[in-house]
């Protein structure tokens, strides 16, 4: 048979490893969460351990948003020259440096004259582990696009980001129970537990592929490809410059901040009303559980349907309506009211999550996943930042109790709804990348090219070629 009368056949294939390396990323968000909230969710507590005041205890919260703004841009040039394994490993390793730091503070003896010492060591122990964040919180689109097919990328994305907000639940039930408020010297006991589940949380990392043998789409066959990854920089330059990326950038962060104050500050808010912090860790949790719900079920429906904006755009002002509500509920006696709340909040905001972190790559096709996602979450984070800030300096407890006004609570409700509810409907950019991979299907088809897709194989012997030639 002579050449022309080849036939082609482009091989797209999904490999059973995926889902360890997705395991791996959910238990190192897992851990670095743990981290995060290690004194914030027992306020109290850690107060007294630390013979601080409430606002030096919200900068442990504010020292991890502070850190994963100055490390973005290192995971994402280190995910661009070292691939997905060695990032991760670096990422968990810092971790655990942190985490131990901030055990090994409990040996420093701290009174209300002389606090220096453990302050000083707990707080360098927590900028360090939270340096490892976006190694592990950027890298969910950006493993997706590489390792899953166009049926599965959003369910992965979700999978691997909400999996931060899962550690949050589980930080908040589980630490005040670890944590007791009447011996604040237990709070070495969760220091050391985080310490031990940072180390658990590498052992998986140290397995985990950098690349598929053979590519699970299109797009992925192109980032795949021999040639090196675009520079970071330029990537940042050219999502830097599109303005549906701006947008979208702004709107998320706004959220990602309401919901990282939120969870940093619910016992907080909830104090002067009468609550405990068991109490309020169950609101938090109720928030996260429901999310987590929203989340899986919103994941797969897009990966089918593939409304991204569609899904935003209801969601977006939904949540913002729901966090609205929370001013009024948050009451004496109103234990039910704000967990229905916390609820409905989570459903809708965990739901758009997946969809946003896949619509900034759709918006900014072909630059990597990894980058958008990067400045998504580190602008998150610094909205954090600011909000921390803004609500701790508003909070007032007599006004709350007496007069039944929440500033804090108004404010995020005033930020949510001016930078998230309003400019999402804004959001009008095509879906690039599923545009280009539709235009290269139909090229294949053209050139007689038979495209094979959906195959999963875990045998190395299958780990063949992207393209077989069939006489």
């Amino acid at each position: 048979m002579t050449a022309p009368e080849e036939q082609h056949q482009v091989v797209y294939r999904t490999y059973k490893a995926r889902y360890f390396g997705l395991f791996s990323i959910v238990l190192l968000n897992i851990a670095t969460g743990f981290v995060w909230l290690s004194y914030s969710s027992v306020p109290d507590a850690a107060r007294i351990y630390l013979n601080s005041d409430d606002l030096l205890v919200s900068l442990t919260s504010i020292l991890y948003f502070v850190a994963y703004i100055i490390m973005a841009p290192i995971s994402g040039w280190m995910f661009e020259k070292h691939g997905i394994k060695k990032s991760l490993i670096f990422g968990a390793s810092i971790q655990i440096v942190g985490a131990w730091l901030r055990y090994f503070a409990h040996f420093i003896d701290s009174t209300p004259e002389n606090n220096t010492g453990r302050l000083v060591l707990t707080m360098v122990g927590q900028v360090i582990a939270a340096g490892a964040q976006p190694f592990f919180l950027s890298l969910p689109p950006k493993f997706a696009a590489v390792w899953f097919s166009d049926q599965g990328r959003t369910t992965a994305t979700m999978i691997g980001s909400v999996s931060n907000a899962l550690a949050a639940a589980l930080a908040q039930l589980i630490i005040p129970i670890v944590t007791n408020n009447e011996d604040p010297s237990t709070m070495s006991h969760t220091t050391l537990f985080t310490a031990i589940l940072a180390i658990v949380a590498l052992i998986p990392a140290l397995f985990v592929a950098d690349r598929p043998p053979t590519p699970p789409s299109p797009s992925a066959a192109e980032a795949l490809q021999d040639t090196a990854e675009e520079p970071f920089k330029i990537s940042l330059k050219k999502v830097g410059t599109n303005k549906q990326f701006l947008l979208l950038m702004i709107i998320f962060g706004s959220l990602v901040g309401v919901f990282n104050t939120v969870t940093s500050l619910i016992a907080t808010f909830t104090k002067p009303y009468g609550y405990e912090n068991t109490q309020a860790g169950y609101f938090g949790a109720a928030m996260v559980i429901a999310g987590l719900i929203g989340a899986g079920i919103s994941g797969p429906v897009i990966d089918k349907t593939k409304q991204y904006k569609s899904l935003s755009k209801t969601c977006i002002p939904l949540a913002t309506a729901f966090l609205i509500a929370l001013i009024f509920v948050v009451r004496r006696d109103c234990l039910a009211g704000i967990m229905a709340v916390m609820v409905f909040i989570g459903l809708c905001a965990f739901a758009v999550l997946p969809a946003a972190l896949e619509l900034a790559v759709e918006i900014t096709y072909p630059v990597t996943p990894a980058s958008s996602a990067s400045i998504l979450w580190a602008f998150g984070q610094l909205c954090a930042i600011i909000m921390l800030f803004v609500c701790t300096a508003l909070q007032d407890d007599t006004l709350s109790a007496e007069k039944g006004l929440n500033p804090p609570l108004i404010f995020l409700a005033a930020w949510a709804t001016v930078f998230g509810a309003i400019p999402i409907m804004l959001i009008t950019s095509p879906y690039k990348r599923l545009e280009a991979e539709a235009a290269k299907r139909k090229r294949d088809e053209a050139g007689s090219l038979t495209v094979v897709g959906g195959v999963t194989s875990s045998s190395e012997k299958q780990e063949a070629v992207d393209v077989k030639h069939v006489v």
